[in-house]
């Protein structure tokens, strides 16, 4: 079963006070958050004076009775999150209007960082305004993960989603399981780049990619797709299925967890998507390498890195060796990269552990 029709029209002010009958976060969504302050005050601007809007998407299972209803709430948000997060908001008094604010048809007005609360003490013509704007909203009625999960990506196709986005809607175990490697505390305490627009799931499907083929391959868009999509052509072996992946995941998972006790929270060392694959398979290759051990070498190798830049920068002789590391740096997904970085911090490691007498460990 799958319809698309018109909701019922409704006004902002009765979506506010519906809003704890909404689910907000429902698998195939980006994360909120994701618009700036900016974007936010514009969408209120364009309400207030009087434009209109995009269509938002609801599934509406107040019609049927689906085990897609996760959260068991009437609605889920298919596509609007963002304008109904920035709606939400400014009811709340947390967005303010933008400090140029203009009402078009009162310019004399002078509306600039007015919260709702103070629109609405105020001016209270102008916040009913606001409160009675009707946004074209569309119920979509169905019992079918993948067509709401393509209706998703197709309503956002000419959006600036990132890969890891898009993935996230597509249906197929592989996106399951990377949101839940996503939600390890390696991924959510210890690294220290930003996660609004999925970053952490990019690193956990390369993570997943890698163990899944046991080996390092090139990490980028096509190759993430077919691991969650089409896993089977990235193998071949008759065994690559769902439960291929659910056994990678477990040993991702086990990789992590020794990963996550060696380094702090929001680490330096992990301040960017890119070395984190090369991370994760030197501390597996060193699985009985205290991992203390290991974090203590790779802070001792961005150190050298960091003074072998500095010695190029002033002219001076530079380590060949962790210059072709920069090089390899910067094609951060390719699979010669991935392992010739791995090699170059395998032989730095054998030194560090000879010249510490760390060999027993």
């Amino acid at each position: 079963m799958f319809k698309i029709r018109p909701f019922e029209a409704r006004t902002l002010a009765w979506w506010n006070d519906e809003r704890e009958n909404i689910d907000m976060n429902p698998p195939y969504q980006r994360r909120g958050g994701v618009w700036k302050a900016k974007q936010k005050a514009y969408l209120i601007d364009s309400i207030l004076n009087g434009f209109d809007l995009p269509k938002i998407y609801i599934a509406d299972f107040t019609y049927t009775n689906t085990s897609l209803n996760l959260s068991r709430k009437p609605y889920a948000v298919i596509d609007g999150r963002q304008r109904l997060e920035s709606i939400f908001e400014f009811f709340d008094g947390t967005l303010p209007l933008a400090k140029d604010f203009l009402l078009e048809d009162q310019p004399d007005v002078d509306l600039g960082g007015f919260t709702y609360k103070e629109l609405k003490m105020q001016y209270p013509k102008i916040a009913s305004k606001f409160e009675n704007f009707n946004i074209t909203t569309m119920s979509v009625i169905s019992d079918e993960a993948a067509r709401i999960n393509d209706l998703f990506v197709r309503l956002n196709s000419s959006k600036p989603l990132t890969g890891a986005e898009i993935r996230n809607a597509m249906p197929g175990p592989g996106s399951e399981i990377v949101r839940r490697l996503s939600s390890h505390r390696l991924l959510t305490a210890c690294v220290s780049f930003k996660t609004a627009r999925a970053q952490d799931r990019n690193v956990a499907a390369k993570l997943l990619l890698i163990e899944f083929l046991g080996d390092f391959a090139d990490t980028k868009k096509a190759q993430l797709d077919k691991l969650i999509h089409k896993p089977e052509r990235l193998a071949a072996r008759a065994e690559a299925n769902p439960t291929e992946l659910e056994r990678a995941e477990e040993r991702v998972v086990d990789n992590m967890n020794r990963m996550v006790h060696a380094f702090s929270e929001k680490d330096p060392l992990l301040s960017s998507e890119g070395p984190v694959v090369v991370y994760y398979w030197f501390f597996r290759h060193y699985s009985s390498v205290d991992g203390k051990i290991l974090r203590a070498f790779l802070a001792e190798f961005q150190g050298q890195r960091d003074e072998n830049k500095e010695q190029v920068r002033q002219g001076n002789s530079a380590d060949e060796e962790l210059s072709k590391y920069e090089t390899l740096s910067r094609n951060t997904n390719d699979q010669s990269s991935l392992r010739e970085r791995f090699k170059i911090l395998v032989r730095r490691f054998e030194l560090y552990r000879k010249e510490r007498r760390l060999l027993s460990v």
